[in-house]
């Protein structure tokens, strides 16, 4: 599938670094981001080199789109606790984007508050209901200007649960856990159950809330403060965008890091319910190294390559040859090609409590018939932009 810049006039903060600024990283087929070689308990298709690129013609579009797919992704690094200026941040870097010039904005996980909370009495001024919460506000605002459909991470609050205003709203944690009484923190902690969930927030055009969707894999973070979700969900939004899935993060990963591998539950979630669009706000970190080997420096001016050729290893089941998933509209299709499937990772940089974000803000097109992953646009590991990317025929 061929890619090229969005033909809005962008600012140094907004645009789509060409993929040939990365040189360790060829621009299309499977053989770009496979094989790799991951250690979650197995290994699996090891290679030395990547394979060279195959000989074609550029991909059409995929089968459900007419019109090509704009999509921006907003990697940042938000601050902790910090909800105002993060919103500020989120408005700057935005504030070029004209209206119409894209189809989707996706903000990071929890874009507006932070990630890092210890626990549950932390988090608890910065939980937000939904659809009147600081970050849906952004994100309404954000569509109604743009004329596009955005998804935005926040803490959502337990719809019983008292709410801050946003001019009493504190920078730091009003109660900690030294000065909790008993009752308090039952109170703050919910019985042990948590006080609310990491979700996203779907928002379209005109502003109003399509939906919401809360994490169902928790990292170890989460479960400090958050509950479960109910399980993977799917959007139908209007063309170019087709059924949209939303993941948070760990709904990467195998659960709780014990399931199997080839479980693969986000993407056979994605492959059983012919998803067109896989949309996960990420706060993904940096992997650590194996012992006894010490982390290798990463170019701050390059994506990472071992986290692209992880997320692809996530996307087994809708690049390898599975006949069942293909498109909506046989009658349309052209039968020597599989459905392709638009994969957005949107992440955010930076070091919070002694953690560091990777960053690698991407958007990948993945198809079955033939088997590959086109790597369309993304960031580097350490830059705040805007990246603007457009899958077209």
């Amino acid at each position: 599938m061929s890619s090229h810049l969005s033909p809005v006039s962008q600012p140094d903060h907004v645009h789509s670094a060409p993929i040939s600024t990365y040189p360790n990283i060829h621009h299309s087929a499977l053989a770009l981001l496979l094989p790799l070689r991951r250690r979650l308990g197995r290994i699996f298709r090891t290679m030395s080199t990547p394979l060279s690129p195959p000989s074609r013609g550029p991909s059409p579009a995929p089968l459900y789109s007419k019109t090509p797919a704009r999509i921006a992704c907003v990697q940042f690094d938000p601050k902790l606790g910090r909800v105002r200026e993060n919103a500020a941040k989120v408005e700057d870097l935005t504030r070029e984007l004209q209206p119409g010039s894209i189809d989707l904005m996706v903000l990071p996980e929890m874009c507006l508050s932070g990630y890092m909370f210890s626990s549950a009495t932390a988090i608890l001024p910065y939980l937000e209901p939904q659809r009147i919460g600081p970050t849906s506000l952004l994100a309404r605002s954000l569509a109604r200007r743009l004329h596009c459909h955005v998804i935005a991470g926040y803490p959502e609050a337990l719809p019983s649960a008292p709410q801050p205003s946003s001019s009493s709203r504190p920078s730091t944690p009003l109660i900690s856990e030294r000065n909790a009484g008993p009752h308090e923190m039952k109170d703050l902690e919910g019985e042990g159950e948590g006080v609310g969930w990491n979700s996203a927030v779907v928002v379209g055009p005109s502003g109003e809330v399509i939906g919401n969707y809360r994490k169902s894999f928790r990292f170890e973070t989460d479960k400090t403060w958050a509950r479960e979700g109910d399980g993977f969900v799917h959007f139908d939004l209007p063309e170019p965008l087709g059924r949209v899935a939303v993941g948070i993060c760990m709904d990467m990963n195998p659960k709780d890091f014990i399931a199997p591998w080839d479980a693969f539950e986000l993407s056979n979630y994605c492959r059983d319910n012919a998803v067109d669009t896989l949309v996960v706000p990420m706060n993904w970190l940096s992997p650590p190294a194996e012992p006894p080997n010490e982390a290798p420096e990463e170019d701050p001016e390059a994506p990472s390559e071992s986290n692209l050729n992880y997320w692809a290893a996530r996307l087994q089941p809708l690049h390898d040859p599975t006949p069942s998933y293909t498109s909506q509209s046989p009658e349309e299709a052209d039968p020597s090609a599989g459905k392709e499937v638009i994969f957005v990772a949107c992440n955010r940089v930076g070091t919070e409590e002694g953690t560091k974000f990777v960053g690698t803000s991407c958007v990948m097109t993945v198809s079955c018939q033939p088997s590959r992953i086109e790597l369309v646009e993304c960031c580097n590991i350490s830059e705040e932009r805007v990246l603007v990317a457009t899958v077209s025929s």
